[in-house]
């Protein structure tokens, strides 16, 4: 409808906008009298309370859905004052956020159902009235008609007699010929086009199924184009840049179909129409309505690619538990049936769900649970708190518990011991570090404290502080072992590197530990630069290394001739030896497995460590926090950080082009994250073709070694603007000139891995964007 037939007042809409009900907290509202304004407002009783348009009794509580609303609202009566009134969710029935007013509307059906008002009642004079398969609709009009013939019978009767008197027809038996467009200029018939693309049966064979496909899309199209010819305007409706492409390709490649010239327009909807205008009729609001232009013929994604999008449910706010609802911690809603769940009593089970049961003390909803043998117990609602979910590493099905047996306490005593042990190992590693010894470093030299100031940043008080709680550890007469937790960009490296210096300055040998070979690389220059000028020999260990060179790194090691030594797991193997180890940088500790660990375990007991996360491993996070290992956090960022813009999107070519293109226009480089080695040199392909003027480089993990070191410094110095590579960037690269990062199939990621690569960009003043 046009905006000046909206302004219009339309005498039954004014009425239906009157039937509505304002309540709050504390408000005097007699009891009784609100379950009878919602039956006059057409609102269903039920049991409980789970769509719009519903209410449920319960005692002094009234559970309401607003036909208006997307959450129901939960009513607590004292007598007939409102006390509360609070959201809950419509799934587990948990009371949540409280609400100070609620608007009750009445039922949408109420316009509907009398027969003195109908649809036609509620339209300004100005509406245009669309048929939707007006064959369909006559056919269904007829047969209502045949069944009750005395009077409306039906809503679907009641509105097309509504608009047949409001169209100028006058009986009921003639209302074929509203379908016909007879009587009014504001009449349209529509036509969907689904039947017009014929799906293929589900063929046995994918390539067959794939080329019945290809030959149902032709021939629709080819349908498509002899309406163009008949006069009809041809409009795409398509949800992405993605879309609208792949359709002009297919286009293309069809010499018939290039004669096709549709509109493209943005947007979703679920199937195409086609209208044909009537000879001499004006629709000056239609797209498509112009002099010479025979009708419209809408197509969507159903029609070109067979697939429809489905209608997602109405989203509604999770509910927060109270504190008496604390026991009920376990969101059933997210379980489905077969789930393993964990009973605390009985052990692993399969979820089947919430079922209701029939009991002397009436129906009751009951959470069942399989266990082996095919034994079901069901466990009472009050009792949720003893279920929790199963959550297991090993990519074995778990076995089931049996009730009745001693299954579940041995596991469960099996579990305590090894959790005993655990402690008992940690503890005795933190006994050996406070019997034994360590090397206590002497107090900072004037080498040291002019290393230090030549630093050519402004220290932050968290670095500060770290640096020099780090330096008191290594002072002391026992092993250090701290953890520097701090976002990436804010300053940990430095810490290290004030460690190191310190260390080599009194006679000892450092070992810094990294994931990857990029980061390695990476360090060794950044350590030789801050040390630059002074006697430190600094060297690297890794897979950029020929053999040769291994060899005599090794033997330099061995023999005291490296001071700080800069690897990979390649530093942990059994041909690595120091002369004077007394420091062991672990950079980025998350990273590293199991059998690693063990290694460290080993050097804790008689070397400083000094391990640096941004995500640390919840273990090594609780290890620190308890005392068992000491710990400094960073958390103010460097002068002139911003925070990175982070924007999460579904793929589109023309974001990309623009992402990118922005931060060329700045003089600044883009990392383009694709982690599949197979199709990255095709993903660059793409990109240099949407991006011809740019140099596009590419790096991953399975390069040779001269290569991708090529590759990255030539990146690092500027003469490539992008970079598609693999996760290889995520540990502790620093390029204060790459400031976008697009990171392609972001789902396919952990949180941890995701909050590592965004780090790689903003360490610089400039704004940083992550897509």
């Amino acid at each position: 409808t046009t905006p000046t037939a909206l302004l219009q007042p339309v005498p039954a809409l004014e009425e239906f906008i009157g039937r509505e009900i304002s309540l709050a907290r504390g408000q005097r509202q007699p009891f009784q009298g609100l379950i009878e304004q919602l039956r006059a407002f057409d609102y269903d009783s039920e049991a409980v309370c789970e769509a719009p348009g519903q209410y449920a009794v319960r005692g002094g509580i009234i559970d309401v859905y607003p036909v208006t609303a997307t959450q129901p609202c939960r009513l607590d009566f004292f007598g007939d004052v409102i006390e509360e009134i609070r959201f809950f969710d419509p799934v587990t029935q948990r009371s949540g956020d409280p609400v100070e007013r609620l608007l009750l509307s009445a039922s949408p059906r109420l316009p509907l159902g009398p027969s003195t008002t109908g649809l036609a009642d509620y339209l300004g004079p100005l509406t245009h009235l669309v048929f939707i398969e007006p064959a369909v609709l006559e056919e269904t009009f007829s047969l209502v008609a045949r069944e009750s013939p005395a009077q409306p019978a039906s809503v679907l009767e009641s509105i097309l007699a509504r608009a047949a008197a409001a169209f100028g027809v006058s009986d009921l038996d003639e209302a074929s010929a509203l379908f016909d467009g007879a009587g009014s200029e504001q009449t349209w018939d529509t036509e969907s086009l689904v039947h017009h693309r014929r799906y293929p049966e589900d063929a046995l064979v994918a390539q067959e199924r794939l080329q019945a496909e290809e030959e149902a899309r032709r021939q629709f199209l080819q349908q498509a184009a002899r309406w163009q010819q008949e006069g009809h305007a041809l409009v795409f409706a398509v949800a992405k840049d993605g879309e609208e492409q792949r359709t002009r390709e297919i286009l293309r490649a069809d010499p018939e179909l290039k004669k096709l010239r549709p509109q493209f327009l943005r947007g979703t909807i679920n199937e195409g129409f086609k209208i044909t205008f009537r000879e001499g009729a004006s629709c000056p609001n239609l797209l498509a309505s112009a002099p010479g232009v025979a009708g419209l013929v809408l197509v969507t994604e159903t029609e070109i690619f067979g697939r429809q999008r489905q209608r997602r449910p109405g989203l509604h706010r999770r509910a927060v538990a109270t504190p008496s609802q604390i026991d009920q911690l376990l969101d059933f809603s997210e379980l489905v049936e077969g789930d393993f769940v964990v009973h605390l009593q009985h052990g692993i089970a399969l979820y089947r769900g919430l079922t209701k049961l029939e009991t002397t003390d009436g129906v009751r909803e009951v959470i069942s649970l399989e266990f082996d043998d095919q034994v079901t117990l069901h466990v009472p609602l009050q009792e949720s708190h003893l279920i929790s979910r199963y959550v297991g590493l090993a990519k074995t099905r778990p076995q089931l518990g049996r009730i009745g047996t001693g299954r579940w306490e041995k596991t469960r005593a099996s579990a305590e011991r090894a959790t005993l042990d655990l402690a008992a190992q940690l503890l005795e590693i933190q006994a050996r570090r406070a019997a034994q010894p360590g090397h206590g470093f002497a107090p900072d030299t004037a080498w040291q404290r002019e290393f230090e100031t030549s630093f050519e940043f402004t220290e932050t008080p968290d670095q500060l502080r770290a640096i020099t709680e780090t330096k008191a550890d290594m002072e002391q007469a026992r092993p250090m072992d701290r953890l520097i937790c701090g976002d990436v960009g804010f300053g940990k490296t430095e810490v290290a590197i004030r460690a190191a210096f310190k260390a080599v300055m009194d006679g000892r040998q450092v070992a810094v530990l990294v994931p990857t070979t990029v980061l390695a690389q990476q360090h060794l220059n950044t350590f030789r630069e801050r040390m630059a000028g002074y006697p430190v020999a600094i060297e690297m260990l890794s897979r950029f290394r020929s053999r040769p060179e291994q060899r005599q790194i090794l033997a330099a090691a061995a023999r005291g001739g490296i001071d700080i030594l800069i690897g990979t797991h390649r530093l942990i193997q059994r041909d690595v030896a120091f002369k004077d180890l007394g420091l062991v940088v672990i950079d980025e500790e998350q990273r590293f497995g199991v059998k690693h660990k063990e290694v460290f375990k080993q050097w804790r007991a008689h070397v400083d460590m000094l391990s640096m996360s941004a995500t640390p491993i919840p273990r090594t996070l609780y290890l620190a926090l308890t005392g068992a290992r000491d710990l400094s956090v960073i958390e103010t960022p460097p002068a002139d950080r911003h925070p990175i813009q982070t924007i999460v999107k579904t793929y589109d070519e023309k974001l990309v082009i623009d992402a990118v293109r922005h931060e060329i226009r700045r003089g600044g480089q883009v990392f383009y994250l694709h982690n599949r080695v197979l199709t990255i040199a095709a993903v660059a392909q793409r990109l240099r073709e949407l991006l011809p003027d740019l140099s596009i480089a590419v790096g991953h993990g399975q390069m040779d070694e001269g290569k991708l070191e090529r590759i990255m410094t030539d990146f690092v110095a500027g003469r490539h603007q992008v970079l598609v590579c693999t996760t290889i960037i995520e540990s502790g690269l620093d390029i204060p000139n790459c400031n976008t990062i697009l990171i392609e199939g972001a789902d396919r990621f952990g949180l941890s891995q995701l909050y590592q690569l965004r780090g790689r960009v903003g360490r610089f003043r400039h704004q940083a964007y992550a897509y």
